[in-house]
């Protein structure tokens, strides 16, 4: 049974695999509609008329709710949403109505099957009167959703397995990233550059800087162990767990390097996924530091106000240097996971510098 899982899989990502998946599941219920038990005797055509206008009906109903309203209400866009609900509406009554008259006519049901009052004259009745109208208008909606109730259901069941696979997919890149962390703290050159300038302030007497470069080293190690562990962390501590880490690096620097700092915090309460910003920062450093101390330039400026947040990001880097690493590509579907048509990222590269521009909007 793989191949059924596989499917299932695929249907998320690939387009193809999804209509194959359609297709299947309307196949499968308009075939055991046909084979539905008919008590009452009426010919072949009759009865496969009326099961194709009922699946007719289905698809009508399931469709463009799920891909037109639902996504339009999703997006707050009321007034198109409610517009198109009410020609959704109207279309599906009439094909409803027409369905039951077929049903009622072809089964002979006109003696037995008691139908309550015509739907139209209902409205006509209570056009003036809008509680009347909206219980005649709500009272028919129960019996159009009981026809989609299967595929509805199902999916729902996909939206609760894609949902719970985007969770799973997250706890691993986290799971990953603070492994990536822990390693770039362990990195021969960011770990013993680090303990060679801690060396270096010690030989000068220099106990201030000391002490200063271990308390950022300890609280960047830290932050990284454990605020890596949730969904979210506040702007305040993203943008402190960047400045320990600019300060490690900064270190290593001579003070020939050009290195421009600017990160401003006008909203320290907004939460963000953990590291969203770091694996840019660490680029600029990582590239921008493997040139000459006269020819490095790294530009960083991080501006959190109440409705978007910037980071610009511009540094020189070696021909051999790789800027776009597996760290970009994680960071890049992270964002398209938190913020869907909510940032824009563009990076510009020319023959010397490197630059990153990342737009995030917060509504």
């Amino acid at each position: 049974m793989n191949w059924v899982k596989t499917i299932w899989d695929r249907s998320f990502t690939d387009w193809q695999y999804r209509v194959l998946l359609h297709v299947a599941f309307w196949f499968f219920l308009l075939f055991f509609w046909t084979q539905e038990s008919v008590v009452i005797k009426i010919n072949w055509q009759q009865h496969y008329s009326v099961t194709l206008v009922g699946a007719a009906l289905a698809l009508f109903l399931y469709y463009p709710l799920i891909y037109l309203i639902l996504p339009l209400i999703k997006k707050k866009r009321w007034i198109a949403s409610c517009g198109l609900f009410i020609i959704y509406y109207v279309v599906a009554v009439i094909i409803r109505d027409y369905h039951i008259n077929l049903v009622i006519n072809w089964y002979n049901l006109k003696q037995t099957w008691v139908v309550g009052h015509d739907f139209w004259q209902q409205i006509y009745k209570n056009q003036f009167t809008p509680f009347g109208l909206a219980r005649v208008v709500f009272s028919s909606i129960p019996s159009l959703i009981q026809i989609i109730y299967i595929p509805l259901a199902i999916k729902f069941v996909r939206y609760a397995y894609q949902f719970n696979q985007k969770q799973a997919w997250l706890a691993k890149q986290n799971t990953e990233l603070q492994l990536s962390t822990l390693r770039a703290q362990l990195n021969p050159h960011f770990f013993f550059n680090t303990l060679n300038n801690l060396q270096s302030f010690i030989v000068q007497n220099d106990k201030n800087k000391s002490v200063e470069l271990l308390n950022r080293l300890a609280d960047f190690m830290r932050t990284s162990l454990y605020d890596c562990e949730e969904k979210y962390i506040s702007m305040e501590k993203e943008i402190a767990l960047l400045n320990n880490y600019i300060f490690i690096e900064r270190v290593r620097f001579d003070e020939s390097a050009a290195i421009n700092i600017n990160l401003t915090d006008l909203d320290p309460a907004y939460n963000v996924p953990p590291f969203i910003f770091m694996p840019f920062i660490e680029n600029a450093f990582k590239h921008g530091g493997a040139q000459l101390p006269e020819d490095t330039f790294i530009d960083i400026k991080l501006v959190n106000d109440t409705k978007q947040i910037i980071l610009k990001t511009k540094n020189t880097y070696g021909a051999k240097s790789s800027p776009d690493g597996i760290g970009i590509k994680n960071v890049c579907a992270r964002l398209d996971h938190f913020y869907p048509k909510k940032h824009n990222l563009n990076i510009v590269k020319n023959e010397r510098f490197y630059e990153v521009t990342l737009e995030v909007c917060k509504f």
